[in-house]
C-alpha cells in the first residue's frame, strides 16, 4: 500500500549513508523516518531521487 507521505530530501552521514529521509504529510507536517521505513512504506519519490538537505535549501 503506497503511503500518503511525500519524501522532501535525505540527511547524510560524512560517508555518505542516508541515515534519514524528511518527509510531508497530506495536513503539511513534516516528520523524519529512517531509510528502511521510507522504504517499505512506498513513500514516493524513490529514496534514491530525493535531494540532500543541502540541495533542497538551495532549490527553495
Amino acid at each position: 500500500m503506497a503511503s500518503s507521505y511525500k519524501g522532501l530530501y535525505v540527511q547524510r552521514f560524512s560517508d555518505g549513508t542516508i541515515h534519514s529521509v524528511q518527509v510531508v504529510d497530506p495536513g503539511g507536517n513534516s516528520i523524519p523516518l529512517d531509510p528502511q521505513t521510507y522504504i517499505d512504506r512506498e513513500v514516493q519519490p524513490p529514496i534514491d531521487q530525493l535531494p540532500d538537505l543541502e540541495n533542497y535549501q538551495k532549490s527553495k
